[in-house]
């Protein structure tokens, strides 16, 4: 009897965990093919077994993105059951191949299960409007913004912006730009039911004046009516190619220190710093733009040219806020083709 009750508790814990479920899918990927991106909804069914010898549970089901929806049942699924997930893929605004995962969580000893879906997604055909995304009172514009990216200082470019009239009655359009730098105009001004004109920008770099990341704004009016505006960024840098390769002669900047730290500082309190900039290159270093990364930060430097081999001091003052710790950037753009950015950090812990 003792060796009966023995080999029952030894057996126990093999017993126990031999009580388990097991989900077997007939297939755990599918392959829509080709879907169109108006076709509406594709789904599938994902078949399931449970193999196991206790109910298996669906404890979780979720997709990798919104676009793909899974459906199943909450009820536990008796041993030698089946069962499914109806996935629902939604193409709308996602044209081209597309691979999607479904994780699926239970209580079988393969707990986790990943589902993949795959497929094309055929554009649908453009509408008379679709691609005029922004709205400017009774226009549409297929942007209401420009970026001309990196740029040399010296360089004049244009850029072009289409607009349709969507409105039964004419509509007047002016761009407006109160820029030196920049030159607009509109053609033709008047556009009568889906007529389309198109704005022209031209950007003249030499006339801003201004390094590194920049922005502008035109103003645009319809029918007399100021309705909106188009930005226009741009990255300024200096163009150094007339050293044709051979910068031994340029200037070439050097920073006492590339980063500092404020300890122990109060709240609601200013604090300086200073450090040099030196000029350890052949010609005279001038810094073209000094860029902080907010305004509780301010930048002196005691000159913006510096001849080789001669420093300048550069004086900073923080106000420290209400924040437990800061991080100021600072950017200094200059003509050494080196490095045209120097980027310099400051750090400060509150008490």
């Amino acid at each position: 009897m003792k060796r009966f009750i023995f080999l029952l508790v030894a057996l126990m814990p093999v017993l126990v965990f031999a009580q388990k479920a097991k989900i077997d899918f007939t297939t755990t990927s599918h392959n829509f093919g080709t879907i169109n991106e108006n076709a509406g909804k594709a789904t599938f069914d994902f078949s399931f077994k449970n193999t196991g010898n206790v109910p298996l549970i669906l404890t979780n089901v979720r997709a990798g993105c919104g676009c793909t929806t899974p459906v199943w049942s909450r009820e536990p699924v008796a041993p030698g059951q089946t069962g499914s997930i109806k996935v629902a893929f939604d193409p709308r605004n996602r044209p081209g191949a597309f691979v999607k995962s479904i994780t699926v969580n239970s209580n079988a000893s393969n707990s986790v299960v990943s589902l993949t879906i795959r497929g094309n997604v055929t554009r649908k055909p453009l509408g008379p409007y679709d691609q005029y995304k922004f709205n400017i009172g009774a226009l549409k514009l297929t942007s209401n913004t420009i970026n001309l990216g990196a740029i040399n200082n010296n360089q004049v470019l244009e850029r072009k912006i289409e607009v349709i009239n969507s409105e039964n009655k004419p509509a007047r359009l002016q761009v407006i730009s109160e820029h030196p730098h920049l030159t607009v105009s509109v053609s033709p001004t008047t556009l009568t039911k889906d007529q389309k004109a198109t704005i022209s920008i031209k950007y003249d770099a030499t006339k801003k004046n201004d390094w590194g990341f920049v922005t502008d704004k035109i103003q645009l009016q319809v029918n007399d009516k100021t309705t909106g505006d188009i930005t226009v960024a741009a990255t300024i840098s200096e163009d150094f190619s007339h050293y044709n390769g051979n910068f031994e002669k340029a200037p070439a900047i050097s920073l006492s220190e590339t980063e500092y730290t404020l300890n122990d500082l109060d709240k609601n309190s200013t604090y300086t710093h200073e450090f040099t900039i030196q000029n350890i290159g052949k010609s005279e270093l001038v810094i073209r733009k000094i860029k902080t990364s907010d305004s509780n930060l301010s930048v002196t430097a005691s000159r913006d040219t510096v001849k080789p081999g001669k420093k300048i001091k550069v004086n900073l003052s923080v106000k420290t806020g209400n924040a437990q710790k800061l991080i100021k950037i600072i950017q200094f753009t200059t003509n050494d083709p080196h490095n045209p950015i120097m980027t310099y950090k400051l750090i400060g812990n509150l008490k």
